[in-house]
């Protein structure tokens, strides 16, 4: 399970606003031990004046970084599919699932029965206060199939991406993990096309394709 983090320059300043007015605290209360209390009272006001200015931010960056949690989005695969010639129902789909820092890009093609495509992923959905600090939606890619036109079903099983997605919906069923006060929903999604080549994106509660 993937869990983008944005950590941009709004958090870096909090953080340095923090640190100046925690150091202004201290630098006065050690100071008014040698000097006395009026000393302080002037680091003080300083100090409570730096809390305030990094409290306005962070309920600013608060409300931003929520929109941006709500609306972002994640590039998580490209396909390219193609209907095999000379066989009805089947597609070629060349699939590429983008990787993190931790994890490197994987490419492979398969062929799927069917004449829609089908990608399936498990995602995690974060209260907005989560998303408030930098984190986004979780998510992990798990199957390919396909379906037919005509409503048929198809005959051939589904292919497993990145191993088993078992544990996550074990988990869903047991209520172990997607509780409050971080996870506001836990689920599999899926996104349907036809042949064509496509970007899938993954957002705070669903995945989805565009033509490219």
């Amino acid at each position: 399970m993937v869990f983008p983090v944005s950590f941009g320059w709004i958090q870096m300043v909090l953080l340095v606003l923090g640190i100046a007015a925690i150091g202004l605290l201290v630098t006065a209360v050690l100071k008014a031990r040698k000097v006395g209390w009026r000393v302080l009272v002037g680091r003080g006001m300083g100090a409570m004046g730096l809390v305030l200015v990094a409290v306005v931010i962070l309920w600013i960056t608060t409300l931003l970084q929520a929109f941006l949690g709500l609306t972002g989005e994640v590039k998580a695969a490209h396909i390219e599919a193609k209907p095999v010639a000379g066989q009805e129902h089947m597609l070629n789909v060349d699939l590429t699932l983008y990787g993190d820092k931790d994890h490197g890009d994987q490419h492979k093609t398969y062929q799927v029965e069917g004449d829609m495509w089908v990608l399936q992923a498990n995602i995690v959905e974060l209260e907005a206060w989560v998303n408030a600090l930098g984190f986004n939606a979780g998510y992990k890619v798990t199957r390919l199939y396909g379906q037919r036109l005509d409503g048929i079903a198809t005959k051939q099983n589904q292919i497993f991406l990145n191993g088993s997605d078992a544990d996550f919906f074990q988990d869903m069923k047991d209520k172990t993990w997607y509780t409050r006060p971080f996870v506001r929903s836990a689920n599999g999604n899926a996104v349907i096309a036809i042949a064509g080549s496509y970007d899938v994106f993954i957002s705070r509660d669903a995945i989805k394709a565009r033509p490219v």
